[in-house]
């Protein structure tokens, strides 16, 4: 009796649908041991080669030729007050 309810279309999507989730499951984590790994690997290889990196020290470049100084012209105002006196 059990077999034949367990033969029923919805406990076979039932099992392959539980199947798929699992082997999905199981991919991703994979996946990320893969990426963890690669990860390891690539700071591996950076600590055992050092990059060569070129340093310029340019001490006369103006980063923004088209910005001018700011020249203040404005006087100190004196108040109404103090005029008087």
């Amino acid at each position: 009796m059990i077999e034949r309810v367990m033969n029923l279309p919805i406990f076979m999507f039932t099992r392959v649908a539980l199947s798929v989730l699992i082997s999905a499951s199981a991919g991703i984590i994979v996946l990320s041991f893969l990426w963890m790994f690669w990860g390891f690997a690539d700071d591996v290889y950076d600590a055992l080669v050092p990059k060569e990196e070129v340093i310029v020290k340019e001490t006369s470049v103006d980063l923004s030729p088209h910005i001018q100084p700011i020249v203040v012209t404005a006087k100190r105002r004196t108040s109404m007050l103090q005029g008087e006196e």
